[in-house]
């Protein structure tokens, strides 16, 4: 089981000397010798220390009041006569004492060491810290912290000879804030204080619109946005554990959170596009309100434009730019000019690096002063891209993942693989550090507090990027977060049963309405479930253990035990669902009712589970998380559970089965050809839709539902009832605008109606189209309406389509085509609308 997440060409030496230190020391030399900590231990602070070396003095104490309650006086070194044993010494090599130790223990600074390395002695008479910065000697002490242990009452050091530094400048992880979860700012600082613990030294916050702008007040509301006192509170916090905090603030794409507020809607590149609008001068007055805004509030000297993902740009405002020019010139022209704005507030600028390598002629001209962060995220061997950058000598920092984002458990055999191996190419391309990101995709549903692992072996890869070993790194870090050496045997298990791809799904398996066939998996979707039914109640056994025999992180365990629970409904949720299929298909007439009776009592039972597992996230989420956002994630349990109820209520009618999916179709122009894969086939990306309908008597009610692929406005009887402008993203606020439901019953009347859908679509090759499904009650009985090839369309705007008295003679009838996805039928009676898969 250690080496369960063995990186490629790494192997443990049996006879390196026991470490328990993340990072691994550059040189570590093993004594025999022990030193103890007594309450007669004095720290010393040498001649020319700090307050910054007094913080560091008291997480020594801090740390030993973990492991007893034991404070050590400290004191100057300019207040000692002369030395003797029993002591802990902070200070410089500069120093008279800090000289004197260093040449005691025949020990040198080399030129490695100057800026953040640092000198550890431990033998029985002192434990002597050396370092020629505050930070090297902040190192220092936090391998000293990570050396302690205890014995019953003694606590000691094992003898050591350390000389330490890191290989990579810039060490460190971005947490993506925009999407959902929140920290709380006691989560925030515990984080910065797990970062510093492992000499991490960046701490990237990924905004987009979180942050409490003073000129846009508008954005970041009800979203649990960062206020600038508040971020410059963290910022304090995280520069006194050597932490840089730098903001990650989108200047270009991943505005979709933004652009989808209607007063900031008129700076997209098209209705419901996820990037600013280059051929619209005034989105840069607002960059420069904002970056002004955002600059100020952190202290560090970079600041990260983003500028990633932005294919959305040359599809709409600023499509004319491209014609007259090229792709590459509109990037660079809107990169310098951003570049300009963030020097203009005295900061470096920083972005990342996808559409550099997707436009290469850009780095020909690009400025060699802005360090760009190069994003890759797969598990392989090699990464050809380090060797780009070096080759145009621009500055770069390798970013990795942990793959926390497509399921419930990260994926931490995929993530260990490409953190080692893209650390290690970029190190030998000249990387000047190694940033690991984590996203909060569809809202942050993957809780933050599972994502340490990957901090600690991040650490472990920034340091020493060639020669980082997850075998060792994997008993330092267990033994180190759980306290002890059983906790840390049950807890290595636990995480490598988590982590076993045949136990890993992803979300849409998750929430994929239970009545659909199983997405077609590798392994097969049932073997998995045995795997799961197999290896959980393991992990339960193990984790109650390990909930009395941690003497760390204790509180950890429940979120490890939410984790193996969701496993095992998860695996129920598609037992179930299955058995439902086959005794429907199954039935005999004569066993209809019993039939009906079992599967009724199956979908109560994972229900009401479920409803459990709800309260239990809740739990988890307020514990570390602010509570906005909360209720996207949990609107996701209680569709689910929706989907069981609706089923139930069908049986106990009688009803053993109903399609899931909505009956109205996607409805294009007959010349369109959307989600074709030849990019030359004909496509009609703006087409006029309408559907007359004649009603007997008054509608006591009416409610429509539109999807559109990708923009849609919709009319009823000449009115304008509303639009659809969202597009698929990875934000769970724009996916939930993506289906829009209107109740139409004020504009309804007796005789004949119209439904008129002006659709557009901006993306390349493909078609525009949309789906309608609405209930109209007329006399207690209720009236369903569809899109389907009944509705007559055309490809040419004409003043006056969209009204009643309109003739249509020259139009001709849509078409229907298969949509790629899979849309459940809303359920209009709970207020529930239609979700696409």
């Amino acid at each position: 089981v250690a080496g369960f997440l063995l990186s490629p060409l790494t192997f443990a030496d049996p006879k390196a000397p026991r470490n328990h230190i993340i990072p691994t020391p550059q040189r570590l030399e093993a004594r025999s010798s022990q030193f103890k900590i007594t309450a007669q231990t004095r720290i010393i602070l040498g001649s020319g220390t700090s307050s910054e070396d007094e913080f560091s003095s008291g997480q020594i104490n801090a740390e030993l009041k973990t492991h007893r309650d034991i404070s050590l006086r400290v004191v100057r070194e300019q207040s000692m006569r002369r030395l003797s044993n029993n002591f802990i010494f902070v200070g410089s090599p500069g120093s008279e004492m800090g000289g004197e130790l260093l040449r005691s223990r025949n020990a040198k600074f080399s030129q490695s060491m100057r800026e953040e390395g640092y000198f550890l002695d431990v033998d029985s008479s002192a434990i002597v810290i050396l370092g020629e910065t505050a930070r090297g000697r902040f190192y220092g002490v936090m391998s000293l912290i990570q050396m302690i242990e205890r014995v019953k009452k003694t606590i000691f050091v094992r003898g050591a000879s350390i000389h330490d530094w890191p290989l990579q400048k810039m060490r460190g992880i971005t947490d993506d804030i925009s999407r959902g979860q929140i920290s709380t700012l006691e989560n925030f600082k515990k984080i910065i204080r797990f970062l510093a613990r492992h000499k991490l030294n960046t701490y990237c916050l990924y905004i987009e619109d979180m942050f409490v702008f003073t000129k846009h007040p508008r954005i970041g509301t009800n979203r649990g946005a960062l206020t600038p006192r508040e971020v410059k509170e963290l910022d304090r916090y995280a520069r006194q554990h050597h932490v840089e905090l730098i903001p990650i603030f989108q200047t270009l794409g991943h505005w979709e959170n933004i652009l989808a507020m209607p007063e900031y809607a008129q700076y997209a590149e098209f209705p419901g596009a996820h990037t600013l609008n280059l051929a619209d001068e005034r989105i840069y007055k607002l960059l420069d309100e904002m970056i002004g805004e955002v600059a100020q509030a952190f202290s560090s000297p970079f600041f990260h434009i983003g500028a990633d993902e932005t294919a959305d740009v040359g599809l709409g405002g600023s499509k004319k730019l491209v014609e007259q020019s090229n792709l590459r010139s509109l990037y660079l022209n809107h990169y310098k000019r951003v570049f300009a704005l963030v020097k203009k507030y005295k900061k470096k600028p920083m972005m990342y690096g996808d559409m550099l390598l997707e436009n290469p002629d850009i780095l020909r001209q690009f400025p060699k002063d802005v360090v760009v962060v190069d994003w890759q995220y797969d598990a392989q061997l090699d990464f050809p891209s380090p060797r780009l950058f070096q080759e145009f000598n621009i500055p770069f920092v390798v970013s990795p993942a942990i793959r926390n984002y497509t399921g419930p458990f990260p994926n931490y055999l995929h993530s260990f693989v490409n953190i080692r191996n893209f650390a290690e190419r970029g190190s030998r391309a000249g990387s000047i550090g190694l940033l690991t990101s984590n996203w909060n995709d569809f809202g942050g549903e993957a809780l933050r507090e599972l994502n340490y692992y990957g901090y600690a072996w991040t650490a472990e890869c920034a340091w020493q990027p060639t020669r980082a070993d997850v075998v060792g790194f994997n008993k330092r870090f267990f033994l180190n977060f759980f306290g002890n050496e059983e906790a840390a045997r049950k807890g290595e298990l636990v995480y490598a049963l988590l982590s076993e791809p045949m136990n890993l799904f992803n979300w849409q398996e998750l929430w994929r309405h239970p009545m659909l066939p199983p997405r077609s998996t590798i392994p097969n979707i049932f073997i998995r479930v045995q795997s799961i039914e197999s290896t959980m109640p393991v992990v339960r056994e193990l984790l109650s253990d390990l909930s009395n025999e941690a003497t760390e992180n204790r509180d950890h365990v429940e979120y490890l035990q939410f984790i193996a629970e969701l496993n095992l409904w998860f695996a129920q949720k598609v037992k179930h669902a299955e058995e439902i299929k086959l005794m429907i298909q199954d039935s005999a007439a004569e066993k209809k009712d019993s039939i009906a009776r079992v599967a009724s009592a199956l979908c109560g039972s994972i229900a009401q589970r479920l409803d459990s597992l709800k309260e239990r996230f809740k739990m988890l989420w307020l514990r570390t998380n602010r509570p906005e956002g909360l209720e996207l994630l949990t609107a996701r349990y209680e569709r689910q559970a929706s989907y069981w109820r609706e089923k139930k209520e069908e049986l106990d009618r009688g009803i053993l089965w109903s399609a899931p999916t909505i009956a109205s179709q996607w409805i294009y122009h007959p010349r369109a050809n959307p989600f074709s894969a030849d990019t030359a086939a004909m496509q009609v990306p703006h087409a006029l839709f309408r559907k007359e309908l004649s009603f007997a008597a008054q509608p006591g009610g009416g409610v429509i539902q539109v999807i559109a692929g990708t923009h849609a406005k919709v009319w009823v009887n000449g009115t304008e009832i509303g639009e659809v402008s969202a597009r698929r993203s990875l934000s769970l606020i724009v996916e939930n605008k993506r289906v829009q439901v209107w109740k139409i019953t004020p504009f309804l009347r007796q005789g004949m109606n119209l439904i008129a859908v002006e659709a557009r679509n901006y993306n390349r090759s493909s078609s525009a189209g949309f789906n309608l499904y609405g209930e109209i009650t007329i006399n207690g009985s209720t009236l369903t309406i569809l899109s389907d090839s009944t509705w007559m369309v055309s490809d040419s705007t004409v003043s006056g389509w969209n009204q009643n008295v309109f003739l249509n003679q020259s139009w001709i009838q849509a078409v229907a085509k298969p949509y790629p996805l899979s849309v459940m039928k809303p359920n209009f009676k709970t207020g529930r609308s239609s979700w696409i898969e």
